[in-house]
């Protein structure tokens, strides 16, 4: 896990020595340490044409004209939809799953609102069967809100189901072929919520296969909320999932009133009602991170950290990990910063900050966030911007997200740190060369289709780009452990 973060650290350079007695850190290649993370964003399939992102269109606005039910095509055609997500929370705020999502506006009503939504469901599936985004398994659960007929399709008889969750609404009337189908596929591994239990007799056969119901909780008040809940778990004994939860007081009735999951994006923003400080490891990091800009001496560098026995602990603790292959372990504070370098030194101390400190639940899923809105933005710009200047990328991406973990203002956040002009005429006014890869990253956590495909053709960047970056991006920040930053 370690050994991907520092290969993504090292940024393919190497540091370099202060003089020729000491020791030059070399980063063991990049095939052994991390094969998946610094993949080109293309696959490499001979029987598809690769997608050159300067030629192709820089968006699509129309839906497929023909189904596919289960049939793979061309997966330039499956991958003209842009994929989004939204992480789901457990009770300790730890991210456990995500939803995946197709971006698109609501279907229009008439006949023709079914056959659209199956569509969207199947371009859905074919796409996570492309771009092999059940990697994400390995800790994580995929969600997948679908409509009852696209559970037929053929797609799911071809995915591995273990760790999926299929929620979906169970249509009126009789539900004798919907409970067969979903017999089938749960024995595939695959898992059902339901969209907020109403009961009836039909459903009787079909709940003993249903783990998870979820509940909108903004319509109702605390009270009536928990008799909603009493009243599904007379039903059957359910994980409950809150979604949409996007303000911290909404987030503390459901965790007071025993939901197990939580779906929003109330972590992602600063809490006015909560204290406007920094804590005082934060602050250090900060220091540290402004002399490491300015390329301090080493040794002001190293008062720094034997000021703070916890930060020193942390340092020689990530430059010892087997992932270096240093053949002798670094013993001095002063060692370890020659052997990281400026450049890596900076990004490991941009992640600490993230890391410092107790952090509560909001704060767990911040950093995850941050994460993977960071590596997105940099695989974004990757080949749009010159080799010097991509290096601001990650730091704008998680940057951006400063403002939610201090509780401040971006611009006061951003006054103890002095970054270059780019990143902060991105973070402050969304202008200059890293903006549009900024807002294109943040557009696929929530966004609707319209809005994705706008700054994707300010970028110039195609929807398979996108959708393959996205994903990238989920996989490295899951085996990125900031247990040990």
């Amino acid at each position: 896990m370690l050994g991907k973060y520092l290969k993504f650290l090292s940024n393919e350079k190497k540091p370099q020595a202060q003089n020729d007695a000491e020791i030059v850190f070399i980063a063991p290649p990049i095939d052994r340490v991390v094969p998946l993370m610094e993949a080109p964003l293309h696959r490499d399939n001979a029987a598809e044409a690769l997608i050159d992102t300067d030629d192709e269109p820089a968006m699509v606005t129309q839906m497929l004209d023909i189904p596919t039910h289960g049939i793979r095509t061309e997966a330039t055609e499956l991958l003209n939809r842009f994929l989004g997500r939204q992480p789901l929370l457990d009770r300790s705020g730890n991210i456990v799953g995500y939803e995946m999502r197709i971006k698109k506006s609501a279907p229009p009503p008439g006949e023709g609102a079914q056959l659209l939504q199956q569509m969207v469901d199947e371009m859905l599936l074919s796409s996570m069967e492309d771009l092999n985004i059940q990697k994400l398994r390995g800790g994580k659960q995929i969600f997948i809100t679908i409509s009852p007929p696209s559970l037929h399709t053929a797609f799911l008889d071809r995915l591995d189901g273990t760790g999926i969750v299929l929620i979906f609404t169970p249509p009126a009337g009789a539900l004798d072929a919907l409970i067969n189908r979903c017999q089938v596929l749960h024995e595939y591994g695959y898992r059902f919520g339901l969209e907020q239990l109403q009961y009836r007799e039909e459903l009787d056969e079909l709940l003993p296969l249903v783990d998870t119901i979820r509940i909108d909780p903004t319509p109702y008040d605390a009270m009536q909320l928990g008799e909603l809940i009493v009243n599904i778990k007379s039903h059957g004994d359910f994980q409950l999932l809150a979604n949409p939860v996007e303000s911290e007081e909404l987030y503390t009735v459901c965790h007071k009133l025993g939901f197990n999951l939580f779906q929003g994006y109330f972590f992602a923003k600063p809490l006015p009602a909560r204290a406007k400080t920094v804590d005082s490891q934060r602050l250090h990091v900060m220091q540290l991170l402004n002399q490491t800009m300015h390329h301090a001496e080493i040794s002001e560098l190293e008062k720094g950290f034997k000021h703070d026995p916890v930060l020193s602990y942390k340092l020689l603790r990530f430059i010892n990990s087997p992932a270096t292959g240093l053949l002798q372990p670094v013993r001095s504070i002063a060692h370890a910063l020659v052997v990281l370098g400026y450049d890596q030194l900076y990004r490991w101390l941009t992640l600490l900050l993230f890391a410092s400190g107790q952090p509560d639940q909001r704060t767990l899923a911040l950093m995850n966030n941050a994460l993977v809105r960071a590596r997105l933005t940099e695989l974004l710009g990757r080949k749009k911007l010159k080799p010097q200047e991509q290096e601001g990328l990650f730091i704008t991406g998680i940057f951006s997200l400063l403002d939610a973990l201090l509780n401040l203002s971006m611009e006061t956040a951003l006054e103890s740190l002095k970054l270059p002009p780019p990143i902060e005429a991105a973070l402050l006014k969304r202008e200059g060369i890293y903006a549009p890869f900024l807002d294109l990253a943040i557009a696929c956590e929530e966004a609707e289709e319209q809005v994705i495909a706008t700054y994707a053709a300010t970028s110039g960047i195609s929807a398979e780009d996108i959708n393959l970056a996205h994903v990238q991006a989920l996989i490295w920040a899951e085996e990125v452990d900031l247990g040990k930053v």
